[in-house]
């Protein structure tokens, strides 16, 4: 594994765990008093629709830690860093192959 493949791989892993951390902390008081489900939750991780911000909205009107609201953008961000850990892991693989050729 090369040294971007690798810094791609971390940073990404990272954003995600992040960005699961960030929406658990977001949703988790709305599953827990059941104002949505959690499978309709679990939709706000990857997207954003009107049970979403609703759900937020219900959320920071009494959230303990203040948190702002989720942004689905950042687990997209994260999912591309790792798309990317495999594309230039596959490009170093090939140019490794090629040249033992």
């Amino acid at each position: 594994m090369n040294r971007l493949s690798a810094l791609f791989l971390v940073l990404g892993g990272l954003v995600v765990l992040g960005s699961a951390g960030w929406w658990w902390v977001t949703y988790s008081d709305v599953i827990r008093y059941n104002y949505i489900s959690a499978s309709e939750a679990s939709l706000c991780l990857v997207g954003d629709s009107a049970i979403c911000h609703l759900a937020r909205t219900l959320c920071r009107s009494a959230h303990p830690i203040a948190v702002t609201a989720y942004r689905a953008a950042t687990i997209w961000v994260g999912l591309a860093s790792l798309s990317a850990s495999l594309m230039t892991l596959g490009r170093a693989r090939d140019r490794t192959v090629s040249s033992s050729r």
